[in-house]
């Protein structure tokens, strides 16, 4: 497992394809969302929240992770949090400072990016604030606001290393729930409380309980009947998140409808890993989707800006074609940077 949302193995025994396909799809999701959005002035619902079902996807696949690579036991949280970010930091930095020149070198290329040292020094520490230029909690390279919630992940974790793998995951449930409930209740205003106390740690912690299913043997348990259910019920979630629209793409009642679907799809994944067929280039992708995440959306810069600015945006059939190349620019960008940075870099990280 090779990305920050879904870290590579610490205890697991053994890859779990279809795990590896779901980060596929999930960065995949991403990417499509920012090529499709690049384009317009304003935002779109359903393609605004196709890339934030791929960011619930990854929390779902994060926790289920956390959990399957610590196993049922106690383990080493210095370790862990000091692997942990040996994995995901470096490559993000690199990013982040690379956003930096070329936001003082050349502001014209950002939308929503702007220099600012005081900004650098917190996206760097992964510590959340308020960006006026995009007008949310983001960090100076936008695409790293859910880095900042996977280090919390990972810092609550640690933090619980000597615990049970079950008690482990009931603490983060009432901690996270009792967040949750807090944002909801009080909602906060401040950066630093509002960004903890959203609900969306809530996916890390459904993944985490598909992990201790999975860790005690109880995935094989579930029926065929009661695979079906939690299909049915990822399928009406999914639909759910993408017709109920009251205003707000980030939305309570969609998120529920998401997670619902994202849950679904790891479990069921999981329970029938044994039956599902081997796809090489599938798994390739999932390989690289920490990659893709983070190059993307240079890649839909690149292809779109350049294409649109080229034959304008006025030609006939120019948007769907520029679309498709900001696309597969992404995938094919980030399987670069994977085989020639990620690989590269993880093999030093590996030798501290």
């Amino acid at each position: 497992m090779n990305n920050p949302h879904f870290a590579v193995p610490f205890a697991m025994h053994g890859k779990i394809v279809s795990v590896q396909y779901l980060r596929a799809v999930a960065a995949f999701f991403v990417l499509v969302s920012h090529a499709l959005l690049y384009p317009l002035v304003g935002e779109n619902l359903v393609y605004g929240r196709l890339g934030w079902l791929g960011v619930i996807l990854f929390f779902v696949i994060s926790g289920f992770i956390m959990v399957s690579v610590t196993d049922a036991g106690q383990f080493d949280g210095r370790q862990f949090m000091r692997r942990r970010m040996l994995r995901v930091a470096p490559l993000y930095w690199g990013f982040t400072l690379v956003a930096a020149a070329l936001a003082l070198a050349a502001p014209q290329l950002f939308k929503t990016t702007t220099f600012d040292g005081g900004q650098l020094a917190l996206s760097l520490a992964f510590i959340p604030f308020y960006n006026p230029a995009s007008e949310g909690l983001h960090p100076l390279y936008k695409l790293g606001w859910t880095l900042n919630y996977e280090i919390f992940f990972y810092a609550c974790f640690a933090l619980m290393a000597m615990f049970t793998a079950r008690s482990r995951v009931w603490a983060l449930t009432l901690t996270f729930g009792a967040l949750a409930l807090f944002g909801f209740v009080l909602a906060p205003k401040s950066a630093i409380p509002q960004f903890y106390t959203s609900f969306l740690p809530l996916a890390f912690v459904a993944g985490c309980w598909i992990g201790i299913a999975h860790i005690e043997g109880r995935l094989q348990d579930v029926s065929r009947l009661g695979m079906w259910l939690f299909a049915g019920l990822g399928l009406a979630g999914l639909i759910e998140g993408f017709v109920w629209d009251r205003g707000l793409i980030e939305d309570s009642s969609a998120f529920s409808g998401f997670l619902a679907f994202a849950t679904a799809a790891v479990l069921i994944a999981v329970r029938f890993e044994g039956k599902i067929p081997r796809i090489p280039w599938l798994e390739s992708l999932g390989n690289a989707s920490y990659s893709i995440y983070l190059v993307h959306i240079f890649a839909v810069a690149l292809m779109a800006g350049v294409g649109l600015h080229l034959l304008g945006p006025n030609v006939p059939g120019v948007l769907p074609v520029v679309t498709v190349l900001a696309i597969a620019g992404g995938l094919w960008f980030g399987l670069l940077l994977y085989r020639y940075v990620e690989k590269p870099l993880v093999r030093s990280t590996r030798k501290l």
